[in-house]
């Protein structure tokens, strides 16, 4: 999601393409569906305790859900202090989830070292993990290259052993130990910069931080620890305002042509949310060079370009009518929904609006680069030294 999961808001015109390339540069390997650190940490524990049972390679991918299945219902035992925070699936167990813990944290185990790099220098996959378990007892297995793989040395090394009774059936908890702690500050703290290997992350750089109080990841306090990655920071910052009133100006779009073209009268409540948006983030917005922007987040689709570049001149002509945008918004929507999209001038389009309900649309926010997870996330750090 692209500003909060609280605001209910969608992608309709692709500003979630800015909001991931800067989130994966300042926070490689992090993703909205992550609750919490010790996942980094049992999800290679099952893969070792898969690897010490050997099942028949056609018993592999029933056995591994078979253990996730059961490590959600360990996590959900009570103890006394309410549900527990942050169990993937908790909300539906014991019925199966669509997006299990390997599958939501995979690429922060191959980001963040918990799983070491193929032979050819490229990240193992989930179907790769499961052919080299079954290279075990069936020799001929290969990967998708076509290379043997039973040759390929085991790429989860150096991880420290599970707790004390990880192999039964008691109560498990998403708290770390003190010993756990150390081990992951330093894994993250390994963590390089997409854009300079020879530079931290931002993500290394906030390990042990107390980072509770701080609302948006490109705030002073962020930038102060940023280095070399300050100018980026803050120009993300202000992407992420433009990006606010984009969100604002399509909701202003869509209930003026439900009112206008379609004589459906409309209370003003996203015509007049436009202005307080403008009003709190314009300055900011105004502020970006469009051109540094681009070298940020390299190429982007032409219509989602020529949407931040036309509000971007919006706000800076201080118009208040957005009705000037609608076509460079109408052709995003469009390259992205197709008939699906409501500011469509044709009967599609019409169709759409009717389904669309102003006070149900959520109110637009600025990006957030996933800040609310990273902070959940070290929070499970905070104090290590």
């Amino acid at each position: 999601m692209m500003f909060g999961a609280s605001s209910g808001v969608r992608d309709e015109v692709g500003f979630l393409i800015v909001h991931q390339r800067y989130a994966d540069h300042f926070f490689p390997g992090t993703s909205v569906l992550h609750t919490r650190l010790r996942y980094a940490l049992l999800i290679p524990w099952l893969y070792q305790s898969l690897r010490a049972k050997r099942p028949s390679p056609k018993d592999f991918a029933h056995a591994f859900i078979d253990l996730e299945h059961r490590l959600t219902g360990r996590l959900q035992f009570k103890g006394g202090e309410g549900e527990p925070d942050g169990v993937i699936g908790g909300e539906v167990f014991p019925r199966p989830i669509s997006q299990p813990p390997a599958y939501v944290y995979w690429t922060a185990l191959t980001k963040w070292g918990l799983i070491g790099a193929r032979p050819d220098g490229r990240p193992w996959s989930r179907p790769d993990m499961a052919r080299l378990l079954a290279a075990g007892s069936k020799r001929s297995m290969h990967d998708d290259d076509g290379k043997p793989i039973d040759a390929v040395a085991w790429p989860i090394t150096g991880l420290i052993e599970a707790p004390v009774g990880w192999d039964g059936d008691g109560k498990l908890t998403l708290e770390l130990s003190g010993r756990e702690q150390e081990f992951l500050a330093r894994k993250l703290r390994a963590v390089r910069s997409p854009r300079d290997p020879s530079e931290p992350s931002l993500l290394a750089k906030l390990v042990g931080r107390s980072l509770g109080d701080v609302v948006h990841c490109w705030g002073d306090e962020i930038l102060s620890l940023a280095g070399r990655d300050a100018a980026l920071m803050k120009r993300a910052g202000q992407a992420a305002a433009l990006s606010a009133i984009g969100r604002a100006v399509y909701a202003a779009l869509v209930e003026s042509l439900k009112e206008t073209r379609d004589k459906r009268p409309q209370e003003k409540l996203h015509r007049a949310s436009l202005g307080d948006v403008v009003d709190e983030w314009g300055t900011q917005a105004g502020a970006l060079d469009f051109a540094q922007f681009l070298d940020d987040v390299g190429h982007l689709p032409a219509p989602v370009e020529a949407v931040l570049r036309e509000t971007l001149a919006w706000i800076r002509s201080r118009t208040k009518n957005p009705a000037s945008l609608l076509d460079v918004y109408s052709r995003a929507e469009y390259s992205r929904k197709g008939d699906r999209s409501r500011l469509a001038n044709n009967q599609f389009g019409v169709d759409r609006r009717m389904e669309w309900q102003a006070e149900n649309h959520g109110f637009a926010h600025p990006l957030h680069y996933r800040w609310g997870n990273v902070k959940r996330l070290l929070r499970d750090l905070e104090g290590v030294a």
